[in-house]
C-alpha cells in the first residue's frame, strides 16, 4: 500500500514539475502573447505632455479645450475598441476635444508597424484620418488584404505613390518618436490615453470620457478630486 502511495505522489510531483516548466518556457518565449492594455494604475500628471503633441498626428481643432493623447498601435484589439469610444465621442464634441495619434507599436504584433507605415504613407496625400478609421474597422483582416485595399477605401487618389511608399523598409521618423517619446512618458501598453496633461491608468469609456470634458468644459480637471 505505501508502495502504490509513494508511486502516486512521485507521479503527481512529476505532472506539477512538467506544467510549472510548460508555464516558465510559454512566459520565457512568448512575455507578451497578448495584447496588453496600459497597467491599471491611477491617473499620473505628465509635467511636459504637451512635448507629444507635435509628435503625432492631430485630429480635430488646434485650439480645442480638451486635448487628448492616444498612444496606439493599428493592430492592438484594445485600441479598436477604444477608436470606437472616440469616434462617438468626437462626432459629439466636434469643436471641443483634439486627437493626437502617436505610433506606439508593439514589437509582438506582426502588423503594426506595415499598418503605421501605410497610415503615414496615407498622411502624405492628406488621407490620414480616413485610413485611420479604415485600420481600426478593418484590423480582422490584417494579412489578408493588401494596404493598396484600404488606402483606396480610404480615398488615397495616387495609389501608385502609396504602393511606392508602403514598400519602403527605412525607419519611420513619427513613429520612431512616437515610440521614444512614449517610452519617456514611462507608456506601458496600448492604448495609453492623457487627457489634459492625466496619464490614465486604463482607457476610457463613453461615459468616462464624456464625464471628463464636461469636467474642463466647466473649468475642472478631467480627474476627479483634482483641480
Amino acid at each position: 500500500m505505501k508502495i502504490k502511495l509513494d508511486a502516486i505522489i512521485t507521479a503527481i510531483l512529476v505532472v506539477c514539475a512538467l506544467v510549472t516548466t510548460t508555464i516558465l518556457i510559454h512566459r520565457e518565449l512568448w512575455p507578451s502573447a497578448s495584447p496588453r492594455l496600459p497597467i491599471e494604475d491611477k491617473p499620473v500628471l505628465i509635467a511636459r505632455w504637451r512635448d507629444s503633441l507635435d509628435k503625432g498626428i492631430r485630429l480635430g481643432p488646434v485650439d480645442a479645450p480638451v486635448q487628448l493623447v492616444e498612444f496606439a498601435d493599428f493592430e492592438c484589439p484594445f485600441c479598436a475598441s477604444f477608436h470606437t469610444t472616440l469616434k462617438t465621442v468626437r462626432e459629439q464634441y466636434r469643436a471641443q476635444v483634439s486627437v493626437v495619434y502617436v505610433h506606439f507599436p508593439l514589437p509582438m504584433h506582426r502588423f503594426a508597424l506595415p499598418a503605421a507605415r501605410a497610415s503615414e504613407c496615407a498622411a502624405d496625400q492628406d488621407r490620414f484620418e480616413a485610413i485611420y478609421d479604415q485600420l481600426f474597422e478593418g484590423q480582422n483582416s490584417f494579412g489578408l488584404k493588401s494596404w493598396s485595399e484600404y488606402a483606396k477605401a480610404a480615398g488615397v487618389v495616387d495609389l501608385s505613390a502609396f504602393d511606392d511608399c508602403v514598400k519602403k523598409t527605412g525607419t519611420i521618423a513619427r513613429v520612431a518618436e512616437g515610440v521614444r517619446v512614449g517610452k519617456e512618458l514611462d507608456v506601458q501598453g496600448t492604448p495609453t490615453v492623457i487627457v489634459n496633461g492625466w496619464k490614465l491608468g486604463h482607457p476610457p469609456s463613453v461615459k468616462e470620457l464624456d464625464g471628463m470634458i464636461k469636467a474642463v468644459l466647466a473649468g475642472k480637471s478631467p480627474v476627479d478630486g483634482n483641480s
